[in-house]
């Protein structure tokens, strides 16, 4: 089985991305995302189904460079000239979980919408509890932060990752790295690129 991770322009494939949400977030959590997918400083990816096109994942990228107000309200302490990115809607359905596509989406947004639009700091909330042990932190260096806030999904605490670092450079090198060796364990062969399909 090979997945796809493609980067859809606003309005593209709005309809298959709100269905993950819909699986995920609402039947599964019973939480309702803001629906607009289409709004300005806003990237989309989206996770297939090489064969069939079936949606399996999503990941926006959402850019808060001059939302002061959030990251003041979260505890985040970024420069007034910072370029800030927020990953978000982290979503896999649940019959494709356990195969690196989070991490294969985060890489992929890392090299199609980070790299490129020169983000000074990417963060996210995530599960309090979970957050030092996550992927995210063990292969992506996200560094948890001791402020906690409850919020619809739970107990939530910001991670952030500083990418103009070394450290933020060797972790996302050390990363694909082990994608390819899952990938090098699971693949059909031929599979181009970790970034563009993950094998399972």
């Amino acid at each position: 089985m090979e997945i796809v991770i493609e980067q859809i322009a606003p309005g593209e494939d709005l309809a298959a991305m709100l269905e993950v949400w819909h699986q995920v977030f609402e039947r599964e959590m019973g939480i309702v995302p803001p629906r607009d997918g289409s709004s300005n400083g806003v990237s989309h990816l989206l996770a297939r189904l090489k064969q069939s096109g079936e949606p399996v994942g999503t990941l926006s990228v959402v850019d808060t460079s001059v939302q002061y107000q959030l990251h003041e309200s979260l505890g985040l302490k970024f420069g007034p000239q910072a370029r800030v990115a927020r990953f978000t809607h982290l979503a896999v359905l649940r019959p494709y979980r356990g195969n690196n596509i989070p991490l294969a989406m985060m890489l992929k947004a890392h090299r199609r919408v980070v790299v490129p639009g020169e983000f000074d700091f990417t963060w996210l909330l995530y599960n309090v509890e979970r957050a030092p042990g996550s992927f995210l932190s063990r292969l992506l260096g996200f560094n948890p932060l001791p402020q906690t806030f409850v919020s619809e999904y739970g107990c939530r605490c910001p991670l952030v990752r500083d990418e103009r670092t070394p450290e933020a450079k060797l972790v996302i090198r050390q990363a694909e790295r082990y994608l390819k060796q899952y990938e090098g364990l699971y693949a059909l062969a031929g599979v181009p690129d970790p970034m563009e399909a993950v094998s399972a």
